[in-house]
C-alpha cells in the first residue's frame, strides 16, 4: 500500500493538465487562481493574477510570506469544515481555498479570489503599504483596479471551486489506486518471473494449442538448446507424441503429477519426471498450461542424499605406512583420475569399500552419488529387480508405479558392486551389457534408459580361478578388470597395526567419551603377532571391546580376547601355524608374561594377607577379574 504522506500532487496529475485547468477556470469566473502543494509552494503559474497581487504584494518578502501563511490557514479551514474557505487576506482582498484531498491527507489547494466586496480604505492601504515597504501611491492605484463583487457571487464562485477540488480529489484517488494496482501487478509479475527463473526444475508455459511461449534457463539446459530454438514450437515436437497427459493439461484442464517421460535432448535421450497444471482464465476457459520437467538424475541424487548413498572416506582416511599399502594407495589415486572400471581384490575386512569411496571422492564424479550394492547379500531372485528396477505389475508384489534400480540411482556417479564373484551367471550377461552400452531396461518394460556411471567392483575371491572353474564369465572379467587393486591383508602389515590401533582407539574414544591414558606395550606385541583372519574389521571389534572394559582408562593384555592370549586357541584357529617359527617366539613372550603376572598376583595377595578384596583394589582390577586370574594360574586362596 502506498504511503499517502509521501505522495505529491504532481505524482498523480500532469502539471500541464493542472495549468490548463487553472487557466480556463480563472478566465471563466474572472478571478485569479493558483494551485499550491501541501507545503505552500506553487506548482502552477498564477492565472489572471491582478497587477496588485503579482507585482506589488508578492514582490515584498513580507508580503509573500503573509500570502502563503493566509493560504495555508484558508486550506486548513476548508479541510476542517468540509466547505470552501472564504477569507480576507492580509492585503484586504477576498480569497477562497478548496483543498485537494487524498485519504484524509491534503495534497494541495486550489486558491482563487483577489476580489473586493467593498471599496478599499485609502488610509488603511497607505498604512499597510508602508508596513510592507511598498510605494503607497502604486499600492492605492493598483488596488483600485481590483473588481468589487457581491458577497453572493464570492460564495457561488467558492462553491464552484470546491466542487472542482472534490473532482480532482476523486481523480487523485483513482489515479493512486491505478498506480497501486499497477505496482502490485508489476511486483507479482517480478515475483513470478524470479520464481520462474530460479527454479531448479525446467518450466515451460504453453498456450491452448500446445505452443511453447516461455521457458526458463533450466529448460534450456535440459534440452541443450537456447530459448530461441524452443519458443513457438509445439510441445509435442519436443516431448514426443507418447505424452497424451501433457495435451490433456492444456486442452482439457486435466492436471497430472510425476509422470515419467523420455526426451530427445541434444546430448541424448533424457529421462525426466514431469508434472503439469492447466492455466484457466477468469471465465474458466483454458488458456494453456505450465509443464514442469525434473531430470531423473536430480531425483536420484536427492534420494541418494537422503538415504545416505554418499561416499565419506578419502585416501587420507586410510591408515598405514608399509610399502604394500602405500603402493596400493598410489595406484588407486591414479585410477581415480580416469574413467575406467576398477576391480578391487582382497580378503574380507581389508577395507575394499573404503578404497572404492576414496576413488569416487577423488574422481570427477565426486559430486554425484555413490551407490554400494552387496551382490552376495541380495537373494538371487531379487537381484535383477534390485539392480535394474521394475515397472508396475512386472511381478506379483511389485510396487505401484514401479521402482528405479541401483543403476539408475547411481547415474551421474559411481556404483560399487561388492562381492561381484557371487553374481549369478544369468545376471553377469545383463551386467556385461550395461558396461558395454551404458543403458538399462527395467524389468517388465521395453523402454531403454541411459545411465552415466562408473563401475567399481570388489571381491574376496580369486576371479581368475573362478573364470577357469566356469563360475564367472571371462568377457565380464576382462571388462571389469581394467584396473586391478590388491589390498594386502592385515597380517602382512604388522608395522601398521600400532598406527591403526592407535587411530581407532582415539577415534572411538572420542565418540564414546573415553580418554585412554596408556596402552601396555605387551598389548601391541600381542596384536602384532596375531594372524588377523578378520583383518581390519576384526581389529575394530577388538578396539571396541578394550574401550568398553578397560579399567582406569589403561589398556592391558587382560582386556584382549582370550584367543589372543591363549596359544591353544590360536593353534585351533590356525593349525598351519604349528610349524611356524613365529609361534615359538610368541610362546616365549606369552610364557614370560604369564610368569610375571602370576608372581605379581602372589605378591599382592601376600601383602593383603590373602584378602581378595584388598588385593584386587590394590591391583586396580575388579574382584571377579582377580578370581579369574587366580583360577587361570592355579593360585589357591
Amino acid at each position: 500500500m502506498t504511503n499517502t504522506s509521501t505522495v505529491r500532487l504532481h505524482d498523480l496529475f500532469d502539471l500541464f493538465f493542472l495549468q490548463d485547468f487553472q487557466d480556463n477556470f480563472a478566465l471563466s469566473v474572472g478571478v485569479g487562481s493558483l494551485i499550491e502543494d501541501n507545503q505552500g509552494q506553487a506548482i502552477t503559474c498564477p492565472s489572471c493574477f491582478s497587477t496588485f497581487c503579482r507585482d506589488i504584494i508578492r514582490t515584498s518578502p513580507l508580503g509573500l510570506k503573509r500570502c502563503q501563511e493566509n493560504d495555508m490557514r484558508g486550506a486548513a479551514e476548508a479541510l476542517r469544515t468540509g466547505k470552501p474557505a472564504v477569507y480576507q487576506c492580509h492585503a484586504g482582498l477576498i480569497d477562497f481555498a478548496a483543498p485537494i484531498i487524498l485519504e484524509g491527507k491534503v495534497l494541495g489547494t486550489i486558491f482563487g479570489g483577489q476580489v473586493l466586496t467593498e471599496e478599499p480604505c485609502e488610509d488603511g492601504c497607505r498604512k499597510l503599504a508602508k508596513e510592507l515597504g511598498v510605494n503607497p501611491d502604486r499600492y492605492i492605484a493598483a488596488i483600485k483596479e481590483i473588481p468589487v463583487v457581491t458577497k453572493e457571487k464570492v460564495q457561488a464562485t467558492a462553491k464552484v471551486l470546491f466542487s472542482v477540488a472534490n473532482t480532482l480529489s476523486k481523480n487523485a484517488y483513482q489515479t493512486l489506486k491505478l498506480k497501486e494496482n499497477h505496482r502490485e501487478i508489476v511486483l507479482s509479475y517480478n515475483r513470478l518471473e524470479n520464481i520462474f527463473h530460479t527454479m531448479s526444475d525446467g518450466v515451460l508455459i504453453v498456450d491452448e494449442q500446445g505452443i511453447i511461449k516461455q521457458v526458463n534457463v533450466i529448460t534450456e539446459e535440459i534440452f541443450g538448446r537456447p530459448a530461441s530454438d524452443l519458443l513457438n514450437k509445439s510441445v509435442k515436437e519436443l516431448m514426443g507424441s507418447e505424452t497424451p497427459f501433457i495435451e490433456n493439461a492444456y486442452r482439457h484442464q486435466t492436471a497430472y503429477n510425476d509422470f515419467e517421460i523420455f526426451i530427445d535432448a541434444s546430448l541424448g535421450r533424457l529421462h525426466c519426471i514431469s508434472s503439469g497444471r492447466p492455466i484457466v482464465d477468469d471465465v474458466g476457459m483454458t488458456s494453456g498450461a505450465v509443464i514442469i520437467l525434473r531430470p531423473m538424475k536430480i531425483v536420484h541424487n536427492l534420494v541418494n542424499r537422503l538415504s545416505g548413498a554418499q561416499a565419506t572416506f578419502r585416501f587420507g582416511n586410510i591408515i598405514g605406512q608399509c610399502p604394500s599399502i602405500l603402493k596400493t594407495i598410489q595406484l588407486a589415486s591414479q585410477a581415480a583420475a580416469g574413467i575406467s572400471n576398477v576391480l578391487i581384490e582382497g580378503e574380507s575386512g581389508t577395507g575394499k569399500e573404503v578404497f572404492a569411496q576414496a576413488i569416487h571422492n577423488q574422481s570427477s564424479r565426486r559430486k554425484g552419488p555413490f551407490v554400494a550394492v552387496n551382490c552376495g547379500a541380495i537373494p538371487r531372485e531379487l537381484m535383477i529387480s534390485e539392480l535394474f528396477g521394475y515397472t508396475e505389475g512386472a511381478f506379483t508384489g511389485a510396487k505401484r508405479g514401479g521402482r528405479p534400480g541401483k543403476f539408475e540411482f547411481a547415474s551421474g556417479g559411481t556404483i560399487f558392486l561388492d562381492e561381484i564373484g557371487d553374481t549369478p551367471l544369468e545376471l553377469q550377461v545383463a551386467l556385461l551389457r550395461v558396461i558395454q552400452e551404458r543403458k538399462i531396461t527395467r524389468m517388465g518394460d521395453n523402454k531403454v534408459i541411459p545411465v552415466d556411471l562408473r563401475i567399481i567392483c570388489a571381491t574376496n575371491k580369486n576371479l581368475a580361478q573362478e573364470v577357469e572353474k566356469g563360475n564367472f564369465r571371462q568377457d565380464l572379467y576382462y571388462r571389469l578388470n581394467v584396473i586391478s587393486l590388491k589390498i594386502p591383508p592385515l597380517r602382512e602389515r604388522q608395522e601398521d597395526i600400532p598406527l591403526i590401533f592407535s587411530y581407532m582407539l582415539n577415534t572411538m574414544g572420542r565418540e564414546w567419551g573415553r580418554t585412554i591414558k596408556k596402552v601396555d606395550p605387551e598389548v601391541i606385541t600381542l596384536l602384532q603377532h596375531y594372524r588377523w583372519p578378520g583383518n581390519v574389521r576384526e581389529l575394530q571389534n577388538i578396539v571396541e571391546r578394550v574401550i568398553s572394559i578397560a579399567d582406569e582408562n589403561i589398556i592391558k593384555p587382560e582386556h584382549l580376547p582370550e584367543h589372543l592370549l591363549n596359544q591353544k586357541d590360536l593353534t585351533i584357529c590356525h593349525p598351519d601355524l604349528t610349524e611356524n617359527p613365529t609361534l615359538c617366539a610368541r610362546e616365549m613372550i606369552k610364557q614370560n608374561f604369564n610368569n610375571k603376572e602370576r608372581q605379581q598376583i602372589l605378591d599382592f595377595l601376600l601383602e593383603a594377607s590373602g584378602n581378595i578384596s584388598h588385593a584386587a583394589k590394590t591391583m586396580g582390577v575388579a574382584r571377579s577379574t582377580l578370581y579369574r586370574k587366580m583360577r587361570q594360574y592355579n593360585i589357591s586362596n
